[in-house]
């Protein structure tokens, strides 16, 4: 089984807990912080945006009803029970569309998007930089690519962080979801995962212009933008 397939599989077996379990991990914070990355991002009303590794839709959902009203919203998984989730939410929104596919091999024209946001997910691609890279190639010329995921805090922040991270959260999974081992996962999956200052040279790399990085809760989730 290679690593896309276990992950695919540990994502279908939370997917009916993963909104509960999200506001009990971030003690009731991430749409706080969710709310003011995307409003770091200047979005038109008739903006057409990406979500990419969309989960059970969040950020799709909300930029779909409260941001891009007259636009269009697709919100892309390759978890089914994720999707199914996503789309019971998003039911009866008409600019919003969830599709099954692969963050690699994006199935969408280049220049097609006006945004293209991934949350949380960057790090559970096998190749982080053909992730990034497909996100620009969907993403029309001066356009944007958002990226939002835990950071690299410091100090007495870091020690905190860590100990609850690796300690309290797969307690907390197994407590209310049943299971321990994905919630050790994710922890797991921050480890090598580059942080915020690493994912600005990243992005410089590919080739994305004026690239900015903002920090949320003392550091411990960043967010990076850049222009296609």
């Amino acid at each position: 089984m290679t690593k896309d397939d276990k992950i695919k599989l540990m994502f279908d077996g939370i997917a009916q807990n993963y909104d509960k379990l999200n506001n009990i991990i971030s003690l009731n914070r991430q749409w706080s912080v969710k709310k003011k990355a995307i409003d770091n991002i200047a979005l038109n009303p008739d903006f057409k945006v990406l979500d990419i590794c969309t989960g059970t839709g969040d950020i799709a959902i909300y930029i779909g009803k409260n941001v891009v009203k007259q636009g269009k919203v697709i919100g892309i998984d390759f978890s089914e029970n994720m999707l199914s989730i996503a789309k019971n939410k998003a039911s009866g929104t008409e600019n919003i569309e969830f599709v099954f596919g692969d963050a690699l091999n994006l199935p969408f024209e280049d220049g097609e998007f006006d945004a293209c946001f991934i949350s949380f997910g960057l790090r559970n691609l096998t190749d982080l930089k053909k992730g990034l890279s497909e996100m620009k190639r969907v993403t029309k010329k001066g356009g944007l690519v958002v990226n939002i995921d835990t950071g690299k805090p410091k100090g007495i922040v870091k020690f905190f962080f860590e100990l609850y991270f690796f300690n309290i959260v797969p307690i907390l999974g197994k407590l209310f979801g049943g299971k321990a081992s994905p919630y050790k996962y994710l922890p797991e999956s921050t480890k090598n995962f580059p942080s915020g200052d690493e994912l600005v040279n990243i992005f410089e790399e590919i080739g994305l212009k004026n690239v900015k990085k903002f920090d949320f809760l003392f550091g411990t989730i960043s967010q990076q933008v850049g222009e296609v």
